[in-house]
């Protein structure tokens, strides 16, 4: 497995558990009767699951499995991935946070900004990549 790939899928496995973990709490508060900011939390939990775990771990996957180039560096250059990471990293926080700072719009706006440019950067990698059935690496 590429250290791209790797990184991806672990940092989705920690968003999994945080996740997991406010899901739980906001679960345990409101059966045992405690008041807990429920609506930012309930909105931190989604975006961590959504799109830290879902999205980051599809990312990972799809970089390991995608065909391999013909010549050069197999996966592409690891620079739009690393760039996607970091951005799709923010973006998770910055819009999983954003409700429950002073200014939630422009916060969230600005994580939602990043997570396209994590997509996109993603893209520039990826698509590249992308061949018809049975097109191998030695075929081009």
């Amino acid at each position: 497995m590429p250290p791209a790939s790797a990184r991806l899928q672990r940092t989705a496995l920690l968003y999994l558990v945080v996740g997991i973990a406010i899901g739980a709490t906001l679960l345990a508060a409101k059966g045992l009767g405690f008041t807990l900011p429920y609506v930012p939390l309930m909105l931190l939990h989604a975006e961590l699951l959504l799109v830290g775990w879902l999205l980051q771990f599809t990312m990972g996957v799809a970089h390991w499995m995608l065909p391999k180039h013909a010549a050069g560096p197999e996966r592409g250059p690891e620079g739009p991935v690393t760039a996607a990471w970091l951005l799709l990293n923010a973006g998770v926080w910055l819009a999983g946070l954003g409700p429950v700072m002073a200014w939630p719009a422009v916060v969230g706006g600005a994580g939602r900004a990043a997570e396209v440019g994590a997509v996109l950067a993603f893209a520039i990698n990826a698509v590249p990549r992308i061949k018809p059935f049975g097109v191998g690496r030695l075929a081009g």
